[in-house]
């Protein structure tokens, strides 16, 4: 089996749905964002394709996830919770 990256830079505009659109015309199998921003434009590209978020603050409030008991979708990931 052989892995290929394929790196994708928002250049500041964090909500490029057509960075996740070039990924897609590349059959990717999954996509990594490292930010809820970018997770959430590749979200509106794809709802095949596994997208990971490295990082996200409020991934039910953002919409990236239905509900930690119960995501749903093709997105899962990390998120940081604290009381404050």
């Amino acid at each position: 089996m052989s892995v290929r990256l394929e790196y994708r830079a928002a250049e500041g505009k964090l909500e490029r749905p057509a960075l996740a659109a070039e990924l897609l015309a590349l059959k990717v199998r999954v996509i990594v964002a490292p930010i809820t921003p970018a997770a959430l434009a590749a979200k509106q590209t794809t709802k095949t394709i596994p997208i990971v978020f490295a990082f996200a603050g409020d991934p039910v409030g953002s919409g990236l996830v239905t509900s930690f008991a119960r995501p749903g979708g093709n997105v899962t990931g990390l998120a940081s919770l604290s009381r404050s």
